[in-house]
């Protein structure tokens, strides 16, 4: 065989190609490992496995991640854990550390900062997050070109290697999202990447196989990753079962547990309640939550226990003793107003004696008003008005306060309260009007009061001086559209004997609620009063035929039909009356069989 002519320029390049691609990469993995960073051992040490868990100990998720401080805080991915009932960081040497806490955690960029059980002699990353900020700026104005990915656990030193970036965007804000020149593997999933001085800068966002590019996320937005105040009704925490951490804050921690105190979750309220008072021990407001969840449960145990964190409460209270004591008093009143569970003394004396003890510290009159509630609750109806006067002439006596003490006297019922509780509303229209400086807004302010007096005047039997308040009330308002309000006037009216004006008001009730039997109903009542009985029964046979058995109906339909002179139809719906209990009727049949 003649070499030479089997040898030819392009296989020439070829092989030489090949050999100079070797020995490149050669040079290039040697560049690398010579150029790898100084804390690279550090790394390798601080990436660690996370396993998650379901409820019969079966695993779920495995997934990277490392430890990004000495105190324990594990950047991982999100998505290994929505579901599981436990979660473990695993080192290098196989040692198994428990997740104790979801300390942040976003869904969108599938990034998750735990808390795990202390440990001794932690090893974390390095990261500078000044140097990140200042030097790893957008594509126009970042100095940094590459970023190195450290091999970890079985893998092969060549496997370390720095990747060029290809452009940095701003992300969430003024956080950085790089582009790599790398193929995509889920086993790269949230691993570090470092930067030439051994500093983590950013965290590998997942990937797959056919991926041209890989994407990393700043290091920095996992480390500021918190729960917030409202995370509490997250979707992307609510789906994590582990324990969660409250914001740093108290004022915001306090957001927490009020909005889970209302929420039909007891394990959630449990859980935010028990991070609370770990977080803040020195808080009194854990300890009452934790005693009204207690309340709650509905029996005696739980009540001791919630003897004891009220005790824990006061020991803890520093400044606002007061509204400690008036917190208490409000939990045990819930157990009093409950009688089909009551607990040793927690009765209304015992809540008294609890606001007592707040009024000695702040003489405030909310706590007066609160006492004044419990005795009307005790019946007490002269004690309650003594203390609603006390805060009628306090800085917090409104309308409404004055109208809460007119029906205190209403309900006590005893030898001119029917005279005072008028003058206590002519106090409430008198101070609704002091409270608005346009005499207009004035007057509008004090309509409600006016309504008020007129109904309480109704209710007692004044109906021509309620009348009065009815047509005061309307002159305020302008124009009603409610058919409520005719028929409470016409009510009055009716009453009064001013018949003219309540046929007047149930026609307006009816024009405005036309198909409500009981205005049309009390139209033929009333035309009967007057002797109208003509203009009664039309209405009447419509309605004996929607209802065949009302008592009223059938004893009004009878009188009309004698009333004009056809006995002999009259007297059957007499007896139908008379039949189903009506004793009018019985007294009708008397007279005309």
């Amino acid at each position: 065989m003649n070499i030479s002519k089997n040898f030819s320029y392009n296989s020439f390049r070829g092989r030489l190609g090949r050999g100079f691609l070797f020995l490149l990469l050669s040079l290039v993995s040697f560049a690398a490992a010579a150029q790898s960073p100084k804390t690279l051992k550090q790394v390798k040490k601080a990436v660690y496995t996370l396993q998650t868990y379901d409820a019969v100990g079966n695993v779920l998720t495995t997934s990277n991640g490392f430890f990004a401080n000495e105190v324990g805080d594990f950047i991982t991915s999100y998505t290994a854990l929505p579901g599981c009932v436990k979660a473990v960081v695993i080192d290098n040497k196989g040692k198994v550390y428990d997740v104790v806490k979801v300390l942040g955690a976003n869904a969108t960029y599938d990034i998750v900062r735990l808390q795990t059980a202390p440990i001794k002699k932690l090893v974390s990353t390095p990261i500078d997050t000044v140097n990140i900020s200042q030097m790893h700026g957008t594509e126009n104005n970042s100095q940094l070109k590459e970023l190195f990915l450290p091999a970890i656990g079985n893998e092969k030193k060549a496997f370390d290697m720095w990747i060029p970036i290809l452009s940095t965007e701003q992300a969430a804000g003024s956080y950085h999202y790089y582009t790599l020149r790398h193929t995509g593997s889920p086993t790269l999933s949230h691993r570090p990447l470092l930067d030439a001085s051994g500093n983590v800068v950013a965290i590998v966002q997942p990937s797959v196989e056919t991926d041209t590019v890989l994407y990393a996320l700043d290091i920095r937005y996992a480390l500021d990753l918190a729960v917030k105040a409202l995370s509490v009704n997250d979707p992307c925490y609510r789906t994590i079962p582990i324990r969660k951490a409250l914001p740093n804050d108290i004022s915001q921690a306090l957001v927490s547990l009020f909005l889970v105190a209302d929420q039909n979750d007891a394990a959630l309220r449990s859980e935010v309640i028990d991070e609370f008072i770990v977080s803040f021990p020195n808080s009194h407001e854990g300890y009452l939550n934790r005693a009204a969840h207690h309340i709650a449960l509905k029996n005696d145990s739980a009540y001791a226990l919630a003897e004891i964190d009220h005790t824990l409460a006061l020991d803890r209270a520093t400044e606002k003793v007061d509204e400690v004591y008036f917190q208490i008093a409000k939990q045990i009143l819930s157990v009093a107003l409950d009688s089909m569970q009551q607990y040793k003394d927690w009765n209304y004396q015992r809540v008294l004696a609890e606001i007592d003890k707040a009024r000695d510290i702040n003489p405030l009159p909310i706590y007066l008003q609160q006492q004044g509630d419990i005795y009307v609750m005790m019946k007490d109806y002269t004690s309650a008005y003594e203390k609603y006067m006390e805060v009628n002439h306090s800085d917090i006596g409104s309308p409404d306060t004055w109208l809460r003490t007119a029906y205190i006297i209403e309900q006590r019922a005893g030898e001119g309260d029917l005279e005072l509780a008028i003058a206590l509303l002519d106090s409430a229209v008198n101070k609704a009007q002091l409270t608005m400086d346009n005499s207009q807004l004035a007057t509008q302010k004090s309509a409600p009061y006016v309504l008020e007096r007129a109904l309480l005047k109704a209710r007692n039997g004044l109906h021509r001086l309620a009348v009065v308040d009815f047509n005061l009330y309307e002159d305020l308002v302008g124009t009603i559209n409610t058919d409520r309000f005719y028929y409470m006037r016409e009510q009055s009216e009716a009453a009064g004997r001013m018949f003219q004006q309540a046929l007047d008001d149930i026609d307006r009730a009816i024009a405005l609620a036309p198909r409500q039997p009981v205005y049309l109903l009390e139209k033929a009542s009333l035309n009967v009063r007057v002797a109208r009985y003509a203009e009664a029964l039309p209405i009447l046979e419509v309605l004996s035929k929607a209802f065949p058995n009302d008592m009223d109906c059938n004893r009004l339909l009878g009188f009309c039909y004698i009333q004009l002179g056809d006995k002999q139809r009259g007297i059957p719906y007499l007896e139908k009356a008379a039949t189903t209990g009506d004793k009018n009727a019985a007294v009708l049949l008397e007279r005309y069989k």
